[in-house]
């Protein structure tokens, strides 16, 4: 049996595996996993295994089970999430310097 523990501490335990699905009779949906992947943990009783940066593939339902998928970020997804996260505030400075241009041209 396998038990992930995703990054705000909550666990999803008695999984199964399907390949790479995890399986689990509980009830799942894609809001469980929303910003808790930055810190993810697999236990299969033996070992557990700390991974980063995960992406929710998939939840589906079958049956009386559900299936889901994680997989770690690719190295490109990471470096547009940090592209992202900086946009605002390379904006924030174009912006800034627009406005001293703008004072120092326009006789404001």
């Amino acid at each position: 049996m396998y038990t992930v523990t995703l990054s705000d501490g909550s666990k999803i335990e008695n999984l199964t595996m399907n390949g790479n699905n995890f399986v689990s009779k509980s009830k799942l949906t894609e809001e469980m996993f929303t910003n808790k992947l930055s810190k993810v943990t697999v236990n299969d009783g033996k070992t557990h295994t700390e991974y980063s940066n995960m992406v929710l593939v998939q939840v589906t339902q079958m049956g009386d089970e559900c299936w889901f998928i994680l997989r770690e970020k690719t190295k490109e997804e990471k470096l547009a999430a940090a592209i992202s996260a900086n946009a605002n505030s390379v904006t924030d400075v174009q912006v800034a310097l627009a406005e001293v241009y703008e004072m120092i041209f326009g006789g404001n």
